[in-house]
């Protein structure tokens, strides 16, 4: 049985906006705020805490354009289930679709509730709840659907031979749908960095010349500037300003790795940018690295020690010896550690005791199953009414039945049918598949079939391949070690990845501790009752 305790007091956020000098003179923030407070009284909730955003139109802003809206959004993400938002008016929210759906679906991870006074928006039930959670599955359709058609629409322009992007050096715009035109005053500077580059020029003697003969870039970011041996290597090696062909006049655009004839004229023939792309070859240095900076250890980065904190440093192999070290530096560092901060472990014993960890991974056939059914609970616990997503589900599979009716009696065309039924597919997904704490079920899914995979693996794959499931599995830090009794103690894994783990054989999970898998094996031999984390 879990201890009982008094349910905190909710946080209440009020949010309130003006966007003209007009509203300025009528009290408008007075008038929003003031209703606010009154309706969080009514409703026994504390004084609100208010965030307001001065003289800023919500119609077509983005949310970081906004900077108390921004600043709202990110303390309900640390606050999850804390807090109740109040408007007075949903158009004082936003007035921008996406910026709507985008935000909802902020405050549905965040398990976050929302209420709207003038129209009588309240997202603070159970039903409400779940509506949110509808709306932000429609904020990840219609954010997916947005990225479709850029991309599209920017294939397209490729196709046409027009540029996505900013306009390059030595070219000027024209147009929005018209190719970009030489600039009298840059391409005289384009043509030397390519003439020095094809003499075999290195790009810090060509960035020297052309910033003697006064050439800057005109980075829209940055304004003009000096070139370096960067901007000099991205010039020469920008297809944008080659040929397209042997003889041909028209430079290149590159979209996805696929090439199509521009509209804009070249600036090198395609002989010449041949000898400029031989130029760029030869003067390319790789970058050298000492043989010890490039040897790859499994768990830099992952290991820390689980007394103290620290991550474990990686020491290299000495002569004559094969192995590497992990090692506590917290004595080095001036920090207090309990096991003496200076103690250290090879870094293949490491390697090999996690090996034998993952081994004790045995998923029963039905473990998709308990997945499931442990997020359901936990979204009980946080207020999803279960009851209302199975009404919501019937509703929508008559909707789908209704949809297919009207499609095959000719009411609706094949665009329409194909919209609304993926919106309805969507909004279904979305109550079949919770989501918590920003963590799908599908995504869980995932990662729980890949971890046999991984655990038979990891002592046949190389010191790579195991680095790159480390990164995967664990959180920064996450692989808690005992130094002094050369033990893994515990580990945080990634939330993806947790609800799995926890069928570890020989691990175990504290209320004090959540998200934190504790070994009995390290716990039977701590000899550090005291100790904190040893504990948890």
């Amino acid at each position: 049985m879990f201890e009982q305790h008094d349910t905190p007091s909710p946080i209440v956020a009020g949010y309130v906006r003006r966007s003209s000098e007009m509203q300025k003179d009528n009290y408008s923030i007075d008038a929003q705020k003031r209703a606010i407070r009154d309706a969080a009284r009514l409703r026994g909730l504390p004084e609100p805490l208010f965030f307001e955003d001065d003289e800023r139109s919500a119609r077509g802003e983005q949310i970081a354009n906004r900077p108390e809206f921004k600043r709202l959004l990110e303390y309900v993400q640390a606050n999850p289930g804390k807090v109740i938002v109040f408007v007075h008016t949903l158009d004082r929210w936003s007035r921008n679709v996406m910026v709507t759906l985008q935000s909802f679906r902020i405050l549905s991870q965040s398990r976050t509730a929302f209420i709207s006074l003038s129209e009588h928006i309240d997202y603070s039930t159970p039903e409400g709840m779940l509506q949110l959670t509808i709306l932000a599955a429609f904020a990840a359709y219609f954010s997916d659907m947005l990225a479709k058609h850029t991309s599209k629409g920017k294939g397209e322009r490729a196709a046409q031979g027009l540029y996505n992007g900013d306009i390059p050096f030595g070219f000027r715009g024209t147009g929005q749908k018209s190719p970009p035109e030489f600039d009298p005053d840059e391409f005289p500077g384009l043509r030397m960095i390519g003439e020095m580059r094809m003499q075999g020029k290195t790009a810090e003697q060509i960035a020297d010349a052309v910033n003697a003969a006064g050439y800057r870039t005109g980075s829209k970011r940055f304004g003009a500037r000096l070139f370096t041996i960067d901007t000099i290597n991205a010039i020469t090696r920008c297809e944008f300003y080659a040929a397209f062909a042997p003889g041909d006049d028209r430079g290149t655009v590159v979209y996805k790795d696929q090439r199509f004839r521009g509209q804009h004229p070249a600036a090198f023939t395609y002989e010449e940018w041949q000898r400029i792309r031989i130029g760029s070859r030869l003067n390319y240095k790789a970058p050298q690295r000492s043989e010890q900076s490039q040897r790859t250890y499994e768990f830099s980065g992952y290991v820390s020690c689980v007394h103290c904190g620290l991550n474990l440093r990686c020491k290299g192999a000495h002569p004559g010896i094969e192995y590497a070290y992990y090692k506590d530096m917290a004595k080095a560092r001036g920090y207090d550690c309990p096991a003496g901060g200076y103690l250290q472990v090879r870094t293949d014993k490491v390697m090999q005791q996690f090996g034998e960890l993952l081994q004790g991974l045995r998923l029963p056939a039905y473990w998709r199953d308990m997945v499931r059914e442990k997020m359901m609970e936990t979204a009980k616990k946080a207020g999803l009414d279960t009851e209302a997503m199975e009404r919501e589900k019937e509703r929508l599979k008559l909707k789908r039945g209704r949809i297919l009716k009207q499609h095959r009696d000719g009411y609706i065309d094949d665009d329409e049918f194909e919209g609304e039924m993926a919106a309805v597919e969507l909004a279904l997904r979305a109550l079949d598949m919770p989501e918590m704490d920003g963590v799908r079920l599908e995504d869980i899914i995932a990662a729980g079939e890949r971890l046999p995979g991984m655990a038979a693996l990891w002592q046949d794959a190389t010191v790579e391949e195991r680095r790159e499931m480390v990164m995967l599995i664990f959180e920064p830090g996450g692989l808690h070690y005992d130094v002094e009794t050369q033990e893994i103690a515990a580990i945080t894994p990634r939330p993806t990845f947790l609800p799995v783990l926890r069928l570890l054989e020989g691990v175990t999970e504290y209320q004090e501790a959540t998200g934190t898998l504790v070994t009995l094996r390290w716990q039977q031999r701590n000899r550090r009752d005291s100790n904190p984390r040893s504990s948890a």
